[in-house]
């Protein structure tokens, strides 16, 4: 029987994939934002075509941002799973100290004498197993305490680097409202995708309005216009009702022209904060 369990490298290996994972989007993102930040210099805006590739630039960096999210969901998730072996393993503890294991049984003097005697050879070993379940215990909960706090410093950590993203959200939307109106809708027009992926559909008929409504699992997904928003510069966000129509969450206001990425987000949210 081993005298001790081998400490885990779950924690190491978390770490090493996200800190990876993270900084190779930190540096893009702060990369693109900074040639973006140049282009707008000054009062002069870039040409139609060069703005267009700038407003695309930008929705694509918001989504990697959020497909990192998405991929620390489910290592977030792992430390849930870990619930039902850290009780069974503490049941397993509670059983244990609990066994009455008594040395010599017999009778008292002066007629008695040992009837039985377990030896100390088997009492060591029950000590011992004991103390591995107690190491096992110690091992899960570290575990998922490490898991939680990796997963909440890698969110964390993507605030500002959404932030930085949508300073330049301002000035560029400035140039693109001093477009004429057609070459506006244009532009906007041109870097606009729906979803497709999985679990995500359109509801109602499709079509006007509708296009703005889908279904995710039990949900509503609505984006709506903020009225608070420039006027130059709409913003939008999406907003969940549940089966009785009730609002249940909103998502940030976003100057986005991409509803896939809204709808990405919210996705996430979903998952992570509704039932």
């Amino acid at each position: 029987m081993p005298c001790s369990i081998p400490p885990s490298q779950i924690a190491a290996f978390i770490a090493k994939m996200l800190g990876k994972a993270e900084a190779y989007v930190v540096n893009r993102v702060m990369e693109e934002v900074n040639k973006i930040i140049q282009k707008l210099l000054g009062d002069i805006c870039p040409p139609v075509e060069e703005i267009k590739k700038l407003l695309a630039i930008r929705d694509n960096l918001l989504n990697a941002i959020i497909q990192l999210e998405k991929k620390i969901e489910p290592i977030k998730k792992f430390a849930d799973i870990l619930d039902p072996p850290i009780k069974a393993a503490k049941v397993t503890v509670l059983v244990l100290e609990q066994i009455s294991i008594p040395g010599t049984i017999g009778l008292p003097p002066p007629s008695g004498g040992v009837i039985f005697s377990i030896p100390v050879g088997a009492q060591n070993r029950f000590s011992q197993l004991l103390n591995l379940a107690c190491q096992i215990v110690d091992l899960l909960e570290k575990d998922q305490r490490a898991i939680q706090d990796l997963t909440d410093l890698a969110t964390l950590g993507l605030d500002p680097i959404r932030a930085r993203l949508e300073s330049i959200d301002i000035q560029l939307y400035g140039c693109v409202d001093k477009l004429p109106q057609d070459v506006k809708d244009e532009v906007l027009a041109g870097i606009e995708n729906l979803p497709s992926n999985f679990g995500l559909t359109t509801s109602l008929d499709g079509g006007g309005d509708d296009s703005r409504v889908f279904k995710y699992k039990d949900y509503t997904v609505t984006i709506v216009e903020d009225t608070n928003s420039p006027g130059f510069a709409k913003k939008r966000y999406a907003q969940v009702q549940n089966s009785n129509g009730v609002v249940v969450m909103r998502g940030p206001s976003s100057f986005s022209s991409s509803t896939k990425i809204l709808l990405e987000e919210i996705k996430f949210r979903i998952n992570n904060q509704l039932p």
